[in-house]
């Protein structure tokens, strides 16, 4: 389960869509006024209290695993780096090379010179 060190304003409001709340509903749902939720839509590095970001936990770690899942696609913590082949590493940094090889001889060597045909 992903776990937030500090809630901000961002990591709320995507708390708020993977719930599927209204600014309204999230905040009856946490027990504050919808202005607060606004907020934090405002101003995504606002870092809540220390009473609300213990309500944010809560909310987080009783949400269901579709919401959960939804709230870490919502920051992007979902996505995991791919590993890389270091066979088609090779390939491709010989590729590059080659490619290089083939437009320095395609300029021509006098930059005011155009090519004639």
């Amino acid at each position: 389960m992903t776990v937030i060190d500090e809630w901000t304003g961002r990591h709320a409001n995507a708390l708020r869509a993977a719930l599927r709340l209204t600014n309204e509903a999230f905040a009856e749902h946490l027990g504050i006024a919808p202005r607060t939720v606004t907020k934090w839509r405002e101003r995504p590095e606002m870092v809540p209290s220390p009473q609300l970001q213990e309500a944010l936990d809560t909310s987080l770690r009783d949400a269901a695993p579709d919401a959960r899942l939804r709230f870490t696609a919502n920051l992007g913590l979902d996505q995991q780096p791919l590993p890389i082949d270091p066979a088609a590493l090779t390939q491709l940094n010989t590729a590059i090379g080659d490619l290089a090889r083939v437009l320095a001889r395609l300029q021509p060597a006098d930059p005011q010179q155009s090519p004639t045909h």
